[in-house]
């Protein structure tokens, strides 16, 4: 018997600020089981959960779910796309992707799914079970969001929606309440073989700056430089120069998207630019502390893997600038007690060439233990190298 209608579930989403809302049941979806196999055997994952039978039957997460509530917040707005569109003069300035130009979406969409939940609460006139999840969970947001009748996931294997286009963050609340399940609109997916949304378009695989988009809703994720950006440790050196100067993310399938060309704008404040964390000064991540960092960007979704990862990308942005003033900026993280950030520093200078550079790290490589941070540095002390 279904407990909360459909109109009831949009009022109730509208009122805690979700500009999309649907649902589905909490019945399986077995249909993910053969592609989510196959990634996880051709070494394609990025941070998802690994157990597929979690991911699959959100039951193993909330075993008394009912129903999944699928919501959907626009996050680019007319001022973001202005200052992603811009590039400051000078070359020492990093970039980073839209969605980090804001609060933190986690935070953001936890509290307002929290708030539907209570809301929920209210309305059925009962106590609920219920869970939020909102990229932390073992569910796929995409395909749960697809079913609840909220969009499609296209040939970049991004979510996209009428209104907004991709430019838009998941979230997902699980209740073990009856409610009324919305137009299912996974069959016109363009990421499956009833792909229509798309057509002939291609833009998106070719722009991909390492190739990740393998085909039409085939990705590697671990080509991705939205991953490769916040990976652990050194980057795979095929990708540095791909790299340029992104600092967190990449959005270059989006951009590259007809799609996306004439979305409308979100109009949440909490996702609106805050000046110069769009196009970050690279010495100035290398310069900071933990503390600094924290303070300038704890709050934004860019920030929880810490300032090492920022100063490691800085790094290899600062290579790909080929700056020679930059050089003494980069030279003290020869010594850093954090390997790939010795490591990214050789690199850099590498890139960047020049007698200096080329001296510093000949002396760092006779001081280094690290055999495979020797090898980053192994330029400066073979015979014609450059100078």
């Amino acid at each position: 018997m279904t407990e909360v209608s459909l109109a009831d579930l949009q009022r109730l989403g509208a009122e805690v600020g979700f500009d999309l809302i649907g649902a589905t049941s909490a019945d399986p979806f077995p249909e993910l089981i053969p592609r989510l196999r196959e990634y996880a055997a051709r070494g394609r994952t990025g941070f998802e959960h690994s157990d597929i039978e979690d991911r699959v039957n959100p039951r193993r997460w909330m075993p008394d779910a009912k129903s999944l509530i699928s919501v959907a917040m626009p996050y680019l707005t007319r001022e973001g796309k202005q200052v992603a569109k811009r590039h400051p003069a000078g070359g020492r300035h990093g970039v980073v992707t839209v969605y980090s130009y804001g609060h933190d979406y986690h935070n953001v969409m936890n509290n307002k799914l929290r708030a539907l939940a209570h809301r929920l609460e209210v309305h059925v006139g009962r106590s609920i079970s219920w869970k939020v999840a909102v990229d932390t969970s073992p569910l796929v947001d995409r395909r749960v969001a697809e079913r609840a009748g909220l969009g499609w996931v296209a040939k970049n294997c991004m979510f996209y929606t009428e209104k907004y286009g991709s430019f838009v963050f998941l979230g997902t609340l699980v209740v073990d309440v009856d409610v009324e399940t919305s137009r299912d609109t996974s069959n016109a997916a363009p990421g499956s073989e009833h792909a229509t949304a798309c057509g002939t378009c291609d833009l998106c695989l070719k722009a991909c700056p390492t190739g990740a988009l393998l085909a039409p809703g085939v990705i590697d994720a671990q080509r991705c430089l939205s991953y490769i950006t916040q990976m652990k440790g050194m980057i795979p050196l095929a990708y540095r120069k791909a790299m340029g100067r992104r600092v967190w993310g990449c959005d270059t399938c989006q951009w590259s998207c007809p799609m996306n060309k004439d979305v409308e704008h979100s109009a949440h404040e909490e996702y609106l630019p805050q000046g110069e964390l769009e196009h970050p000064d690279l010495l100035e991540i290398l310069s900071l502390s933990n503390r600094q960092f924290l303070r300038k960007y704890g709050h934004t979704a860019a920030a929880w893997r810490g300032l090492r990862t920022w100063q490691r990308n800085a790094l290899i942005a600062l290579g790909n600038t080929k700056r020679r003033d930059v050089v003494p900026h980069i030279l003290p993280f020869l010594q850093h007690p954090r390997a790939e950030l010795r490591a990214s520093a050789a690199w850099a200078l590498k890139e960047i060439g020049g007698m200096e550079a080329r001296a510093a790290v000949r002396e760092a490589y006779v001081k280094e233990q690290e055999d495979w941070v020797r090898q980053e540095m192994e330029w400066a002390v073979q015979k014609g190298a450059d100078a």
